[in-house]
């Protein structure tokens, strides 16, 4: 049986990257599929229209939206670009609940992105994790189980020795018993020492959706690449008897859970069935922007004296 390789949160007009460069990205990774998910403030109508007009022919095109809810960003995917034509998934602090019904009438997926990302933009953030563990369970959502920008800075935690052999990724966290709890106390005593605060926070950030995961009607997974290099750092593999699959028949399986054999950063398959985690250390530019995307919730001062620090080490680096 064969897998196919999706990531499902993508971006490609709030940095004004080329359709013809984010396409090679995604052949260079490999890629079955790719959802196009721009932000509803950056008109994602155009987004998906300016990729469709370059699509190669061997890989699917997913048309859809990062919504802006009351309950902070929530991804919206569908079959066609009739998604394009819901106006009210264009506005601005959607009533997630309103958000539901649309997505249910218009066989449109909705997966909560980055959950615990930062406070401005995330589910767990804004509503608590008590509610958003109800709003999972009570209701057909998805939940962004790996994202490539949250997870670009804490990558060691797919390299740590509880991800191996993922064959049937919800059974085998399940067996490591690293799910049932995310706090650091589940973690391996040589594993802890490693960890300052703010790692095990990222630690946290990364492992608490994986968990709310398996309590949601489906996962999804994507980079949320801003920059095309970042494009499949972040994917969705599921188990498939077939590569040929059309847009309905890709959101049919990502609904199907048990077909899920991995979600995080991007792998590769190795001859005894092991995985392999292929990241791509962020550049400068993205480091930059990544923090002071953190300072709207962080602390300016705080985030400020860490971006100095990065800053004179790539400096540093690059005269060396």
């Amino acid at each position: 049986m064969s897998s196919l390789t999706l990531d499902l949160h993508t971006h490609l007009l709030e940095k004004d990257v080329k359709p013809h460069v984010y396409w090679r990205a995604v052949k260079k990774r490999g890629l079955d599929a790719v959802a196009i998910t721009e932000h509803i403030e950056e008109t994602p109508g155009l987004a998906y229209a300016l990729l469709a007009e370059k699509k190669p022919s061997n890989v699917l095109l997913l048309p859809g939206m990062e919504l802006n809810t009351n309950i902070g960003h929530v991804v919206a995917i569908g079959a066609s670009p009739e998604i394009y034509s819901i106006g009210k998934f264009l506005q601005k602090g959607l009533d997630i609940k309103k958000a539901i019904k649309l997505a249910e009438s218009n066989d449109v997926l909705l997966s909560i992105a980055h959950p615990w990302g930062f406070g401005h933009d995330s589910a767990a953030h804004i509503m608590g994790e008590a509610r958003l563990q109800k709003l999972v369970e009570n209701n057909c959502i998805g939940v962004e189980a790996f994202n490539g920008m949250i997870g670009s800075v804490g990558n060691f935690v797919y390299a740590t020795n509880w991800v191996k052999r993922p064959l049937n990724f919800f059974d085998f966290l399940e067996k490591n018993r690293i799910a049932r709890k995310t706090r650091l106390d589940r973690i391996g005593t040589r594993l802890k020492k490693q960890l300052d605060e703010r790692s095990r926070d990222v630690l946290e950030r990364c492992a608490k959706p994986i968990e709310l995961g398996k309590d949601a009607c489906f996962i999804t997974a994507g980079s949320d690449a801003h920059y095309s290099r970042r494009i499949g750092t972040g994917v969705l593999k599921l188990k498939s008897r077939s590569k040929k699959l059309d847009n309905k028949k890709a959101i049919k399986a990502i609904k199907e859970k048990e077909r899920v054999v991995w979600a995080g950063p991007f792998v590769s398959e190795l001859p005894n069935g092991k995985y392999r985690v292929e990241t791509a250390t962020p550049d400068r530019k993205e480091i930059i922007e990544g923090l002071k995307y953190a300072t709207i919730s962080k602390g300016r001062a705080k985030i400020g004296s860490i971006g100095s620090k990065i800053k004179n080490r790539i400096k540093r680096k690059g005269s060396n």
